[in-house]
């Protein structure tokens, strides 16, 4: 009898209901949940903006964002500013260092803003040469910018979301905003201003020492070369490329003078083959070698009676089909209409810019198309995407006009 009691009470305690309290996790083991770099990451690999629920309530504090306000930035981070997320959390200790471990768990590569328990708003970047979404010159300015003008000293927190959203669709304007506020600033906020974008960039070096930690799992990541090095590199590709049209040029010569179709392909495949050994035989930068093969080109076209290539304008290597895309003159209105492979099409629509084939003749290596036009024909015709003569005037003037 009395272990058939003991037996009944003890299948009681077992079977009575426990305190909602007790079943589920403390709040702060919740919290802590929620927090976790992963949890934020996994979210923003769906939406571009998370925002943890004890930010996202209805309230008149500045610290907080309302649901609506949430909804309308994350649709503006979706739809305006592709490579650009956000995290609202009430991380109170070091935000920037959980901000660099969620970019380290994140599929996703762009700029990552971050804010933490108070108002400031902060950023990481993925590593890489071409991080889609703004530049990070342009970041670090819209941060000085929403974190430092005294008008926004007391704004609350999505106002200076929407005004960062702003200035990070709109290079321009973020360097106008800039300048006005280090104009109008004293010699102590513009110290300040330079403190502000030196802490940005050190999430950059945070990245870079986890790479290096990481080799086990991704390629091998190198300190940077020497500038010997880098020449010595260059000056390899260079002879490389040279001894590659040395050894295809003659090919081009022989099948031009066995050439039996008309007269007018005859002409056009010869000048544009005396053009490209003309190029060859004074070419001292890898934009005249470039060139050499684009007139080569010219030549292949020639011959098969093909019209006149379409190469990319930023660097007539690249491959696939090219397309007509606008290009906008910095610090003007005025636009004009290039050929550009899909590559450079997309890094163009994310502020990037494309790859382009380096001018080296006039000292410090610069894209071939910011030469003046009377010292480059290349320059001058975009290598024949913006004129239709280049063969003619390679013949008229040579490479260095």
């Amino acid at each position: 009898m009395t272990r058939t009691l003991t037996a009944l009470f003890v299948s009681l305690l077992v079977l009575w209901p426990v305190p909602a309290s007790a079943a589920l996790p403390s709040d702060a083991n919740a919290t802590s949940r929620i927090l976790s770099p992963l949890v934020v990451a996994e979210h923003l690999a769906e939406e571009p903006v998370y925002v943890h629920p004890d930010r996202y309530v209805s309230t008149e504090s500045s610290l907080v964002l309302s649901e609506d306000r949430a909804r309308d930035l994350n649709d503006r981070v979706t739809e305006e500013l592709p490579g650009v997320y956000l995290a609202v959390t009430p991380w109170p200790n070091a935000p920037r260092s959980m901000g660099t471990a969620v970019v380290n768990r994140s599929e996703a590569e762009g700029t990552f803003l971050v804010v933490g328990d108070g108002l400031t708003v902060i950023s990481v970047r993925s590593e890489g040469d071409k991080v889609p979404g703004p530049s990070s010159d342009t970041v670090r300015m819209v941060l000085a910018v929403v974190n430092q003008r005294p008008e926004l000293a007391r704004a609350d927190l999505g106002d200076r979301l929407d005004l960062a959203l702003d200035l990070l669709g709109d290079e321009e304007a973020a360097a106008r905003e800039y300048e006005r506020m280090s104009s109008d600033g004293d010699p102590g906020g513009r110290a300040l201003s330079l403190v502000v974008v030196l802490l940005a960039a050190l999430p950059l070096v945070g990245l870079a020492v986890w790479g290096l930690r990481r080799r086990a799992h991704r390629p091998v990541r190198v300190v940077p070369l020497s500038e010997a090095v880098v020449d010595s590199v260059d000056s390899a590709a260079h002879e490389e490329l040279r001894l590659d049209l040395t050894r295809v040029l003659p090919s081009y010569g022989r099948r031009v003078a066995r050439f039996k179709g008309s007269r007018e392909r005859a002409s056009d495949a010869l000048a544009a083959y005396e053009a490209a050994a003309r190029v060859l035989d004074t070419a001292g930068d890898v934009s005249d070698l470039v060139g050499v093969r684009v007139l080569l080109d010219h030549c292949e076209a020639a011959l098969n009676g093909r019209p006149a290539p379409r190469h990319c304008f930023f660097d007539p290597r690249h491959r696939g089909e090219t397309a007509r895309t606008s290009l906008r003159v910095p610090a003007s209105p005025r636009a004009t209409s290039v050929q550009a492979c899909a590559d450079c099409r997309r890094d163009l629509r994310a502020h990037v810019p494309p790859r382009a084939v380096l001018d080296s003749s006039h000292g410090q290596p610069t894209p071939y198309y910011a030469v003046p036009a009377q010292h480059s024909v290349w320059a001058a015709t975009g290598y024949g995407t913006l004129a239709p003569d280049l063969v003619q005037r390679v013949l008229g003037g040579g490479a260095r006009g």
